[in-house]
């Protein structure tokens, strides 16, 4: 294979004039430089060729019966797949006002004939490779592009994963290299919930099952704290740890506990156990200072530390099924014109001795 077959196409040129002799004289000057060159006689030729495949100049005869050369330059322009197509006129005429008219409709260059035809290679060179240089820095945008909108995927998924793991305001901080260190809130709410009879029904049935049932659980519950002003802290088996004024300060974080812990009754309403039995749950909730903050760094976690926390646990072990039971803390902060509070009386809680409890219940 002779070595000429491997030379690249220089650029893809379409050129239209209606006189034969310019148009051969044209088209074997540039095959001879190593251009592909696509020869027509009329602008509706021009036309339909430009839009079968875009080329990367185009020579444009101004004088051509039926339709001229600036009509056939302003449809090119018009069109999205040509409009950026360099249009280099061509014409016997040499007149100021021709020329301006050219570059008005779109075209880049104007050569009289006869031509010089070292100055329209010139020409013709310099066009092509600013067309390919046009379409270099178009990929690059695009491609610019594509890794920006890459970029902010990833980063929206990071930071829904990191949100999903930390408070925002909390997150925040961390992503901007500032560290979160344990921070005292002297006025929060927590509840703990758990499921009554877990123990029983995750020693009898499958932990397919079990795993299941939480599941469908955790959901709902999910849902419904993001109605309210409230954080989930985590969740140990069965047991869901939510509390209200920590991160974010919130003056009313009792009665959003409260709200949320009413929902969270409602929300079981229908679910069951393994063994068919209707699933019920224990809700504690107590008030008061916590000690807060990041622990870890792999998996880093928001947690809260400190007797109230005890508390609210021991609320939720001595509370009983598909009840409410808050201390005298929370009772303390609550609007008592939203709730019915029943006392209980003197509950024992493990290791606290006798303390003063209420169940509630939405009005």
């Amino acid at each position: 294979m002779s070595e000429k077959s491997y030379q690249p196409v220089r650029g893809d040129i379409l050129v239209v004039d209606d006189t034969l002799v310019n148009l051969r004289i044209l088209t074997e000057m540039l095959a001879a430089q190593g251009y592909k060159v696509r020869p027509v006689t009329s602008g509706p030729q021009a036309l339909q060729a430009a839009a079968a495949a875009a080329p990367d100049l185009v020579l444009l005869d101004i004088n051509m019966p039926g339709m001229t050369g600036y009509e056939v330059c302003q449809q090119l322009k018009a069109q999205a797949d040509t409009r950026d197509v360099p249009v280099i006129f061509m014409s016997a005429r040499d007149e100021v006002l021709d020329k301006i008219r050219a570059f008005e409709v779109g075209g880049v260059d104007y050569v009289t004939k006869p031509f010089h035809l070292e100055e329209l290679l010139a020409r013709v060179a310099t066009h092509v490779s600013l067309r390919a240089l046009q379409r270099q820095l178009e990929d690059a945008r695009l491609l610019a592009e594509s890794a920006a909108a890459a970029l902010a995927d990833e980063k929206r998924r990071s930071d829904d994963l990191l949100y999903s793991m930390l408070p925002q305001s909390v997150a925040n901080t961390l992503r901007e290299g500032r560290s979160v260190v344990g921070d005292h809130y002297p006025q929060v709410t927590v509840l703990f919930c758990d499921i009554v009879d877990y123990t029983r029904a995750a020693s009898d049935h499958s932990p397919l099952e079990v795993f299941e049932l939480l599941g469908r659980l955790y959901t709902r519950f999910d849902a419904l704290i993001e109605r309210h002003p409230v954080y989930k802290i985590e969740t140990v088996g069965d047991c869901y740890v939510i509390a209200g004024g920590v991160p974010d300060p919130n003056p009313r974080h009792a009665d959003a506990i409260c709200n949320v812990a009413l929902d969270m009754l409602e929300a079981v309403e229908g679910m069951a156990l393994p063994t068919g039995a209707p699933l019920q749950i224990r809700i504690g909730v107590n008030s008061g200072p916590v000690v807060a903050g990041v622990v870890g760094t792999k998996m880093p976690r928001f947690c809260l530390y400190g007797d109230t926390v005890n508390i609210a646990s021991r609320m939720e072990t001595t509370s009983q099924p598909m009840h409410v039971q808050i201390s005298q803390s929370t009772h303390a902060l609550i609007d008592p014109n939203r709730y019915e509070i029943e006392e209980r009386g003197e509950v024992a809680l493990k290791g606290r001795g006798n303390m003063r409890t209420y169940f509630v219940r939405r009005r």
